[in-house]
């Protein structure tokens, strides 16, 4: 047999680059003849299920519209954001963006800036789709359980809401579920290793709350790793994933930012803010905290993957190939029992790992040795004809399940998809851009401020409302306000006069031009009165 690889090897060797590129794709798409269909049936089904009325449901909220004005601001001026610069998360994410939108047109191919972020998002539960089945293989799923957790991952309702935002955790799902891919290389190369390393650290560029899974994503390259060059890997991918996560604090250190000094922002000075100052959530364990509001919404839209996967936990631990997906629970899970600040979209932290880990929990428990490894049952009952129906009655069991699953997810994915009426912010944006000359000072909600600047041209820019109060830039050159354009539930907050006191102050001396919506959603365009001065 050495023989024949030597010769075939040698072969090879003489052979014209191209044919031998040829020849590796050839081999290559008949090595996954199987897979590469599956997949693309499986990706076609999430794909439609996501992109399918993503244009009119979920609701507009505020961070998309943060994420995507920053990205045009990278895009078209050359700035991190249109405001000053705050170090609040590290601009991986809408480098993604603009980097996209300057590739494809992405901000002239749509009406509305909501409009790119859903193509974007879409573009990232597809990727990650394909990246959780392939993690599946690697770990040892079958064909039939990989392509379950896909679905369970694509089809979950309360995953579809949150992944429908242009939130910055979509954008981190793929990059880390491609760090885990690479360091479950068959392979165990040096090439793979640092290639997970360059990953993780885009993850953590993207959205810097990645680096809580750190120590899931170093176990789960040590447990890949090979004795031989074991610490050539280590040397070379801990290099290239430092090198790749250095960039960020570097950038700060260029621009004299790095440590905190008065009256300027700072990374050092905004991590501790975050870390040490910013208000808390509380805990899910108390019944009145914030984090378990948030907790008791999740579960409202549905609740069978989300507390599946906290079920599967201690399968995951006892198994040695999904103990690393296991810890990444773990983690997740302990950050809302902790105490601190819970970002309300942490739940696309816990979703893609939850329907890996479920999966991985059954077909182990079915006696699958490529999952199982050492830590496999062992004994009659797993082997001969008796292990054969205890493999058949758990894999029914778990097919029924996903079965019933999805059927009961069925009439709420129905919903979402056929939404039909038009978000109230986007109605507003267009009563202001025919109604409002393009000269006037706006406050207006995130969601829109890209609209406003690119479709409409709104000169000055309209600000951003919790710019009004926060930035000292803004704050300078504001000598009057001549429309308020935001949702009801802006101002019923109970701390709405203290994060928003000067919006709360101009409502006082306006009046209501237009309407558009009902309840806490509904958004009201406010006529300020040209008596009024901010800080009068």
């Amino acid at each position: 047999m050495t023989a024949v690889v030597h010769d075939v090897l040698e072969v090879r060797a003489v052979l014209p680059l191209r044919r031998q590129v040829r020849i590796a794709v050839e081999e290559w798409f008949r090595r996954h003849r199987v897979s590469l269909p599956l997949v693309a049936v499986l990706l076609a089904v999430v794909g439609t299920v996501h992109g399918v009325g993503m244009s009119t449901f979920p609701r507009w909220v505020d961070d998309p519209g943060t994420y995507l004005s920053q990205a045009w601001s990278l895009r078209y001026e050359g700035a991190l954001s249109p405001y000053s610069y705050f170090y609040d998360h590290a601009p991986g994410g809408w480098m993604q963006l603009a980097a996209w939108a300057a590739l494809t047109g992405g901000f002239d191919r749509y009406d509305t800036a909501i409009a790119f972020g859903n193509e974007c998002m879409l573009l990232a539960k597809l990727a990650s789709a394909g990246l959780l089945y392939l993690l599946g293989r690697r770990l040892g799923l079958s064909r039939p359980g990989a392509s379950a957790a896909v679905l369970l991952y694509g089809l979950c309702p309360l995953e579809l809401v949150y992944s429908r935002w242009t939130f910055l955790d979509n954008l981190a799902t793929p990059w880390l579920l491609l760090a885990f891919v690479l360091a479950a290389s068959p392979r165990r190369s040096i090439a793979a290793a640092s290639g997970a390393a360059a990953a993780f650290g885009m993850a953590a560029l993207t959205k810097e709350t990645v680096l809580l899974l750190l120590p899931a994503f170093v176990w789960a390259l040590a447990h890949n790793l090979d004795r031989r060059n074991r610490a050539q890997v280590i040397a070379v991918a801990g290099f290239v994933g430092l090198l790749v996560m250095s960039l960020y604090p570097l950038y700060a250190l260029y621009k004299g930012e790095l440590f905190d000094t008065p009256d300027r922002n700072s990374l050092l000075g905004t991590a501790r803010w975050q870390l040490l100052e910013r208000q808390s959530t509380g805990t899910v364990l108390d019944p009145d905290s914030a984090t378990a509001a948030t907790f008791t919404q999740w579960l409202a839209q549905d609740p069978i993957l989300l507390l599946a996967g906290l079920a599967a936990i201690p399968f995951g631990l006892a198994v040695r190939r999904l103990r690393p997906i296991a810890v990444v629970l773990v983690v997740g899970w302990l950050v809302l029992v902790r105490g601190g600040y819970l970002p309300f979209m942490h739940v696309l932290t816990l979703l893609p790992w939850s329907a890996l880990l479920v999966v991985g929990a059954v077909e182990w428990l079915a006696g699958n040795r490529a999952v199982a490894g050492r830590t496999g049952p062992r004994g009659r009952w797993w082997t001969g004809r008796g292990g054969r129906a205890v493999t058949a009655a758990v894999a029914l069991a778990g097919a029924a399940a996903l079965a019933g699953t999805l059927v009961t997810w069925a009439p709420e994915l129905r919903r979402m998809m056929t939404v039909s009426e038009e978000p109230p912010l986007r109605s507003a944006t267009r009563w202001v851009a025919d109604n409002v000359p393009r000269d006037d000072v706006l406050v207006v909600h995130d969601a829109i401020w890209t609209d406003l600047v690119h479709q409409y041209g709104f000169d000055p820019e309209p600000i951003i409302v919790y710019k009004l109060d926060t930035d000292p830039a803004v704050r300078a050159t504001l000598d009057r306000i001549d429309y308020v354009v935001l949702p009801d539930w802006y101002f019923r907050t109970p701390d709405a006069a203290s994060k928003y006191p000067t919006v709360v102050e101009a409502r006082k001396h306006a009046v209501t031009a237009a309407r558009f919506g009902s309840g806490d959603d509904a958004v009201t365009v406010y006529r300020v009165s040209s008596r009024w001065r901010p800080g009068a």
